[in-house]
């Protein structure tokens, strides 16, 4: 047991060596370039300073050197053969779960996938921002480089230190650390702005403002996406109606319809700012109608996008306008018939027109009165069917078909007595919806 244990112990002396000597070469290194900067005279030197930021990036690397998200399992595994795994597990956050392999100074978080999709620091070999004064370290060197002679080295380096921000901040978005995340996507952004780099990242400004929308701090959010918009990021539209949600959620609802009413002009068919229009002017409570001035005017230069008849008839619908939001319904297919999204809203304005029946048919006592009301609501939900069967053929969404197949089963039921027709309905679809 003795010897057994004497083994272990060396065993794991080797393992620890493996694991830290990157580390050690780095620290060397950064002691190098630290005793330099203080030098009187090659203080003065701009190569000084550059690889004394080098030295910086290069301590912060250290456990993670190598590797690279979107890395298989397997991959890493191999290429860490000489670094122990103390523990893996399972662990969900931010709605998912990660399979997590535990190394002496790091943690891999990898995805359902097998790839690697984050990873944490956990024994970093220096205090510190270590990324932050490397940033520091070159704009030292630039300061000193009068001549530019040193121009692209610095370059270099700060493409590199973008990379690194990058890296981390898509680690710490998947890891549901959004304010971690919009740091680091900020100072990725302060790395490209350099003129010596001079690039803009339109991209990564997005995904600033994204995760400064999630972890709530609208201000930035509004700051990142209107920039991503004034340098031509829209992703069709859609960056409006996040920059319209975070001046929503901020409290300015005046600037958030301002900002879909510019998405809307110049997306008419995006139909998440016209979802979004329709829902900030019934919030507002000012009057719905208004955005139908949007819609019509994008009719006018597509009459043909079913998309706008059926947005015209959501309109409608919410105004409580039940044959005129069924008439837009029509419209979307007629100019469209593969528009599955408007045979499902025929079918769900029928649909819910039956409910609303029902439920003031619950509360009459007059009989006669009562017996109308039921054929009224049976009338409806026969004329349900054939749209949401319509629906049902057509769509190439399967969760819209699964939706579909609720509701038939649902009508069905309520006739299914009536004729073998009703019966096979029925059957048909109570079949389908226990498949799911």
């Amino acid at each position: 047991m003795k010897k057994l244990l004497i083994a272990l112990t060396l065993f794991f002396a080797v393992q620890l060596s493996a694991q830290t000597k990157e580390a050690a070469d780095a620290l060397k290194e950064f002691e190098k370039a630290k005793k330099e900067s203080v030098d009187a005279k090659k203080s003065t030197n701009p190569a000084t300073w550059i690889k004394l930021a080098n030295a910086y990036a290069s301590v912060f690397d250290a456990p993670i050197r190598s590797l690279w998200l979107g890395a298989s399992q397997v991959e890493l595994k191999v290429l860490l053969k000489d670094q122990r795994i103390n523990k893996s597990e399972s662990q969900t956050l931010n709605g998912q779960t990660f399979s997590v392999d535990s190394y002496y100074d790091k943690d891999l978080y990898y995805g359902a996938d097998g790839t690697l999709a984050s990873w944490v620091i956990t024994k970093p070999y220096m205090e510190g921002d270590l990324l932050k004064e490397s940033y520091s370290s070159l704009i030292k060197a630039i300061e000193l480089d009068s001549k530019g002679a040193k121009a692209k080295e610095i370059t270099e380096s700060l493409k590199s230190l973008r990379g690194k921000y990058v890296n981390e901040a898509m680690s710490a978005y998947q890891l549901g650390k959004f304010k971690e995340a919009t740091d680091n996507f900020e100072a990725s952004l302060l790395c490209s702005a350099h003129p010596l780099v001079g690039q803009v990242d339109t991209v990564i400004m997005y995904y600033a403002g994204l995760t400064a929308n999630m972890s709530k701090d609208y201000d930035r959010a509004i700051k990142y996406f209107q920039m991503a918009i004034d340098k031509g990021y829209e992703l069709k539209g859609d960056v409006f109606s996040y920059l319209a949600e975070a001046y929503k959620t901020s409290g300015n609802i005046e600037k958030s319809k301002e900002t879909l009413s510019a998405g809307f002009s110049k997306y008419p068919t995006s139909q998440p700012i016209l979802v979004s229009l329709i829902n900030a002017y019934i919030e507002s409570k000012d009057d719905p109608k208004k955005v139908l001035e949007f819609i019509q005017k994008a009719q006018a230069n597509e009459p043909t996008n079913a998309s706008l008849h059926y947005a015209e008839g959501n309109v409608w619908k919410n105004l409580n306008e039940f044959d005129k939001a069924v008439a837009c319904y029509k419209k979307s297919i007629e100019v469209d018939p593969k528009y599955y999204f408007g045979t499902f809203a025929i079918g769900a304005a029928y649909y819910d027109r039956a409910v609303e029946i029902q439920t003031k048919a619950a509360e009459e006592t007059d009989d006669a009165k009562y017996e109308l009301m039921v054929k009224d609501l049976e009338k409806h939900l026969e004329m349900a069917i054939q749209p949401f069967e319509q629906c049902y053929d057509t769509a190439t969404d399967n969760e819209v078909k699964s939706v579909v197949a609720e509701y038939l089963k649902n009508i069905y039921f309520r006739f299914r007595e009536k004729n073998e027709t009703f019966k096979a309905g029925y059957e048909k679809y109570s079949a389908i919806v226990e498949k799911k």
